[in-house]
């Protein structure tokens, strides 16, 4: 039996299966309900199975609508592929760019490197946008970014990275706090300080707890903030200590960074989906971002 079934057919029912409501699927998919709802059953008369229970408010797959789902999301995985090869060039970057980036690289980065980037690439037009390091992941799956600005974690194995820099993490004190008169200061010295955190879901936290962990140093959980800056502004009162990466670590009144021993460092890198069509150009940012002064310059520069 020949089947009719296309791609837009595939794409409803992933649709379909992600929202959980016809309605809501329809307006994802730019498609009146009325469309999307006769396709998946003209797909679901072809396959000769039931792939949605409609029964209940909330629609669900069936145990069958399960199993197609995996093959389903497998074939438009590999279409996607196909696309992208197809497409794949050497030519630099061009056009609109959808950049993720994470919240604790963003505000120190973009303002050190972002006029020169435009002038240096005035073919690109640079739209950035701050996600958390698991939103980008998913972003990068769904192609709702090109490629993105983070600090390497284990899950990035599945994605093509570019090495950008390697950044030092601090100590932030008050001038008030008794270690504000060392210029480093080991982990260990760090037990019984009211440590601040980010909140979960920021990398920088799950570092920073990893190398507190392996110190035995206890993390507090007094405070848990969504931004360095809050933190930052708790330090300068004297409510607790905190760690910040090098780029962040600009002149604040009452604040003090300090080294750490032994040190302890990120890895900032571009990730792009494997098979993404303009990896040359993405390399070739990664090289100019990287050899970039002013960037060097923050790097390195000394503090305090």
């Amino acid at each position: 039996m020949v089947m009719n079934m296309n791609l837009k057919d595939l794409e409803y029912v992933k649709a379909i299966a992600h929202f959980k409501h016809f309605r809501k699927a329809a307006d994802a998919c730019f498609v009146s309900q009325p469309t999307l709802s006769g396709q998946v059953k003209k797909l679901e008369q072809e396959l000769g199975v039931t792939l949605f229970d409609r029964s209940t408010k909330q629609v669900t797959l069936t145990a069958k609508g399960e199993r197609l789902l995996t093959q389903i999301n497998v074939i438009l995985e590999q279409t996607q592929i196909l696309k992208e090869l197809a497409a794949t060039s050497n030519e630099p970057l061009q056009g609109k760019l959808t950049i993720g980036i994470i919240p604790t690289i963003a505000p120190y980065l973009l303002p050190v490197l972002l006029t020169s980037m435009k002038e240096a690439f005035i073919n690109s037009r640079f739209s950035f946008i701050e996600m958390q390091t698991a939103t980008i992941l998913e972003a990068l799956d769904n192609g709702e970014l090109d490629f993105a600005i983070l600090a390497d974690v284990p899950e990035l194995k599945k994605y093509h990275s570019v090495n950008l820099y390697k950044e030092d993490f601090l100590v932030a004190v008050s001038h008030d706090n008794s270690l504000a008169q060392q210029k480093k200061v080991a982990l260990r010295e760090l037990q019984g300080c009211s440590l601040l955190m980010l909140s979960d879901g920021h990398c920088f936290k799950d570092q920073a707890q990893q190398f507190c962990f392996s110190a035995g140093v206890n993390v507090s959980s007094q405070y848990q903030g969504n931004s360095l800056e809050t933190l930052l502004a708790l330090v300068a009162m004297d409510d607790g200590v905190t760690f910040v990466p090098k780029l962040a670590c600009t002149e604040r009144v009452g604040v003090n960074y300090l080294a750490i021993y032994p040190n302890q460092q990120r890895n900032i890198v571009f990730a792009c989906r494997k098979h993404y069509p303009h990896l040359s150009g993405v390399e070739q940012l990664g090289e100019w971002l990287s050899a970039h002064p002013n960037l060097k310059a923050k790097l390195t520069k000394s503090l305090n």
